[in-house]
């Protein structure tokens, strides 16, 4: 029997009595032994919150119904589409890695196992069927994460040391922290910089120390950040200022076709298959990544810069192989 199940069918036979129930008589009931009933009892009180309280007395267990009332726990019904959705986003939340809002959704983990075990799903184990999967995710100091949380709920602004790995030089900054965005297994900081009196993006695992201030941050207005982070390709900063023509061989473009690059993107479909994807960009760093594990199946079509340099690229790539073979 699933451990919810067990859970419902101990809630109902504590819900039904009036009087204090013995742990033999919840063995009996269950068909389970006295290790398990106490299992059970515990995860009544600390995951879902249910007051259950053993009267030494009467030696035996009872719901405290001056604070938990039957409604509270069994809840509404759900069908199953409602039960299947409340199950996957709780297995999903359950794969959360130290350092990646564990602590911070422990609240709403706590919640949804509330509501799912309120009534049984008869699904078995969906954390066996559904995987959440971070590639190449990196270390992050779960402290200073939370100093940045800190920061962006309270508005106030951050003296920070940070070592870029561009310049893999260590810096000072103070800066008003805007947005925090999970993007690609990495978590980056959008934070107006005072020493350079501009937007800038920082990598939160590159903060090599972090000290909160009681001093409020500076409020850079919503269609400002939007302007500066949302328009460029990826997540390098600045308005778009040019288009890249992606031109897509029509084996490529059976997956390409229904990928989203950019929300300002446009896909235009040809006779033969193919497709010319239109995407907008400032900085061609990331962009010219994505060009190039497509490999030959793709063309840059313009600009002129952009196609020059994937040639580069595709030219250094085969010279070192062929180094490599000649050693």
């Amino acid at each position: 029997m699933a451990r919810f199940e067990r859970v419902s069918e101990i809630y109902e036979l504590l819900a039904a009595s009036s009087e204090p129930l013995s742990l033999a008589s919840l063995c009996s009931a269950l068909g389970a032994s006295p290790p398990t009933i106490k299992r059970l009892v515990r995860f009544l009180r600390d995951e879902l919150g249910v007051r259950v309280e053993y009267d030494r007395e009467q030696n035996g267990y009872r719901l405290d119904r001056s604070v938990v009332t039957r409604h509270a726990v069994v809840g509404p019904s759900y069908d199953s589409r409602e039960l299947s959705a409340l199950l996957s986003a709780y297995e999903v939340l359950q794969q959360i890695p130290p350092g990646l809002f564990r602590r911070e959704t422990a609240a709403l983990r706590t919640r949804l196992q509330q509501l799912l075990y309120k009534r049984p799903t008869g699904h078995g184990q969906m954390r066996d069927k559904i995987r959440l999967t971070m590639p190449q995710s990196r270390r992050m100091n779960e402290e200073h994460f939370h100093a940045v949380l800190a920061a962006l709920s309270a508005s106030q602004r951050l003296r920070i040391s940070y070592r870029s790995r561009s310049r893999n030089a260590e810096s000072h900054r103070l800066v008003s922290p805007q947005r925090l965005t999970f993007y690609r297994s990495n978590w980056y900081l959008a934070a107006w910089c005072h020493q350079e009196n501009d937007l800038r993006i920082f990598s939160v695992d590159r903060i090599a120390a972090v000290e909160n201030t009681p001093v409020p941050a500076r409020d850079v207005p919503m269609e400002v950040l939007d302007a500066h982070l949302d328009t460029a390709y990826g997540i390098f900063q600045g308005v778009a200022d040019q288009v890249a023509e992606l031109k897509f061989s029509p084996e490529s473009a059976r997956w390409v076709a229904d990928e989203q690059w950019h929300p300002k993107q446009r896909v235009d479909q040809l006779p033969d298959g193919s497709v010319v994807l239109h995407v907008p960009y400032r900085s061609a760093t990331e962009l010219l990544m994505d060009i190039l594990r497509h490999g030959p199946e793709v063309e840059v079509v313009a600009p002129a810069a952009l196609r020059e340099d994937v040639i580069a690229a595709h030219v250094a790539a085969a010279n070192r192989y062929r180094k490599g073979m000649q050693n």
